[in-house]
């Protein structure tokens, strides 16, 4: 799929009918995720009632009589996107694969996060780094990231995110949204994403095909791993080893899931064969909440 094709089809699922600029993606996703914090405005002299930890020290003792500091809430936000580009992504049932769609989904969080003017960033990984844009605001973003998605050629074969997150974390400087898709099945993401979680809001979309848990009746087949070329002779045409096998499946994946929940992870899935705006739009109210929800124009973001 082109940038273009993928931009376009972002922009599709979050305009409302009349094409106003503004989307409930955008909105959902800004009730989700408040600003970074305080941002400093200004200094000015200290009046009765004013709070003492606010005192500028070095403005106090340059002109010699008190001062304090003023803020103002920052508003904007950064939001770094993660996207797995290992060989198992390319897995594709009766639709499109894992990749296109985790690709679809990283545009879409990227034209709303533009949409909000908030800083957006994109780091592409296998079992290395393959491609990075640093966090930047502005409207060419999004294009940024569906180019880069598009058109990187990945070089890894197999599954390591650790070196891409800690990419990410030296590039975050302030706390950030980190928004990882992948199918989590290779690699280790529990430590490399607990320790980014400890400082930055951090969710993980696994993209799940609807029949990858499960085998055709096909008899004797011999199946390879995408990522380590080991072949396996599995008996297809036996009902409990396919049952085996799509347990084995459902419960690692589950795991993983589970392990990365108790270090802090928000977690939801995107099934390859819909669309993913809908399950990213369900998971930012879920995270908002009813009292962090507010209006627009007269109705419920």
């Amino acid at each position: 799929m082109q940038a273009s094709q993928l931009l376009a089809r972002a922009r599709r699922v979050r305009l409302f009918q009349n094409g106003a600029a503004d989307a409930p993606l955008a909105g959902v996703y800004r009730c989700a995720y408040r600003g970074a914090g305080m941002e400093y405005e200004e200094s000015r002299e200290y009046t009765p009632g004013d709070d003492v930890a606010a005192m500028d020290w070095k403005a106090t003792a340059r002109l010699g009589r008190p001062f304090v500091k003023r803020y103002r809430e920052e508003r904007s936000r950064t939001l770094m996107l993660a996207v797995d580009a290992s060989p198992s992504m390319a897995f594709a049932a009766a639709g499109p694969s894992l990749y296109e769609t985790a690709a679809i989904a990283a545009v879409t969080l990227a034209v709303s996060a533009a949409a909000s003017r908030d800083r957006v960033g994109l780091v592409l990984f296998t079992d290395r780094v393959e491609a990075f844009v640093p966090p930047t605001a502005g409207p060419a973003m999004p294009y940024a990231v569906a180019r880069t998605l598009a058109e990187t050629v990945p070089a890894g074969r197999r599954t390591d995110p650790a070196p891409a997150f800690a990419l990410a974390a030296t590039a975050l400087a302030h706390r950030a949204v980190v928004f990882v898709l992948s199918d989590f099945l290779a690699g280790d993401f529990t430590l490399p994403l607990g320790r980014l979680a400890s400082r930055h809001n951090v969710a993980a979309a696994c993209l799940a095909a609807n029949d990858q848990g499960s085998l055709p009746p096909a008899g004797l087949v011999t199946v390879t791993d995408l990522e380590t070329g080991g072949a396996t002779l599995l008996d297809c045409g036996n009902p409990a080893a396919r049952a085996r096998y799509a347990a084995a499946r459902t419960q690692g994946r589950s795991q993983t899931l589970a392990a990365l929940a108790a270090v802090g992870v928000d977690v939801l899935t995107l099934p390859a064969a819909a669309p993913p705006a809908p399950a990213l739009a369900a998971f930012f109210r879920r995270r908002a909440g009813p009292t962090r929800l507010r209006l627009q124009n007269g109705r419920p973001l």
